[in-house]
């Protein structure tokens, strides 16, 4: 099954050093990820701080490598189209309330444990 991630999911697993790419494989699911969130890492990385722009790069880093496949969610928004993917029943890798809301099938962090867990409604 695959798994659509999100800009801000990846960028906080890199800050918790999660390596979130194993750990979705272990899970049985592909990654693959938007062109358009590969856009918006390049942009956040112009705007932050420093340290933080060194989890950006790593992060961007690691989705463009040759494990991750890359998609295009059309015209729309990012979240609009992850939204519209996700009631398709593709798994979403998100930290973003609105678009946790919207689907059934997310890719949560665990923060107890440090690690990633699979939430369905």
């Amino acid at each position: 099954m695959k798994v659509i991630l999100d800009a801000n999911f990846a960028v906080s697993c890199v800050k918790r050093r999660i390596d979130f790419l194993d750990e979705l494989e272990s899970l049985g699911l592909i990654a693959v990820v938007p062109r358009e969130v590969i856009q918006e890492l390049k942009d956040l990385k112009l705007k932050v701080a420093h340290d933080t722009r060194m989890d950006v790069e790593v992060a961007l880093t690691q989705l463009e490598s040759k494990r991750v496949k890359r998609i295009s969610l059309g015209s729309k928004k990012v979240d609009e189209g992850l939204i519209a993917k996700g009631k398709e029943g593709v798994y979403i890798a998100t930290l973003d309330s609105t678009v946790k809301r919207a689907v059934p099938n997310r890719v949560v962090i665990s923060g107890a444990k440090n690690s990633l867990i699979i939430d369905r409604d």
